[in-house]
């Protein structure tokens, strides 16, 4: 994983600087150096169950719908555990056809731990006719003091896709992303 970040961050910062000599100051503006250049660094991966969505209907800001959470796992290079039953995602379809997600749930890591996660993000899966899906969310964690704090101090972005096909249906995968 360290190769991987160095390779990514290296193909970041050359990226950054290839910018900068072709452009160079815009409108008397500097452009960001490639120092300034945020990171990933992968966190985890949580396999999250879910039961089947229920429709609520439409409202005066578009389609309401909610994803009870049943459960799951998680595991990264610095934390694992379970995802806890009773979470939900909430989820409201626009007038644009684009989805913004609501998830609130529980996480416990093995040493006991438990993690509040609040993950807002927004999709375009209900939109016709999209050539490229998108599904984003922006993680953020509610930890007590102790081993996970880092949490708290620290953005981070996720990405949401299928499960694998081993999982249990209906699930959804999620990866966590610390922006460095």
């Amino acid at each position: 994983m360290a190769g991987r970040e160095l390779t990514r961050r290296a193909a970041m910062t050359a990226g950054g600087a290839a910018l900068l000599a072709a452009h160079g100051p815009s409108n008397g503006r500097t452009l960001a150096m490639a120092e300034d250049l945020p990171g990933l660094t992968f966190e985890y991966e949580a396999i999250v169950t879910l039961k089947p969505t229920v429709e609520i209907g439409r409202s005066p800001r578009g389609i309401r719908r909610r994803i009870d959470i049943t459960g799951g796992t998680f595991a990264g290079p610095r934390i694992r555990g379970t995802v806890l039953a009773g979470g939900a995602d909430w989820q409201l379809q626009r007038g644009d056809n684009w989805t913004v997600i609501e998830a609130d749930y529980m996480m416990r890591a093995d040493d006991g731990t438990y993690i509040h996660v609040r993950n807002v993000g927004l999709t375009n899966s209900r939109v016709p006719g999209v050539s490229t899906r998108y599904l984003r969310a922006a993680p953020v964690f509610e930890v007590p003091e102790g081993p996970h704090e880092w949490l708290n101090q620290a953005l981070f972005i996720s990405t949401l896709g299928p499960a694998p096909d081993d999982a249990p249906k209906p699930s959804v995968r999620i990866r966590v992303y610390r922006v460095t």
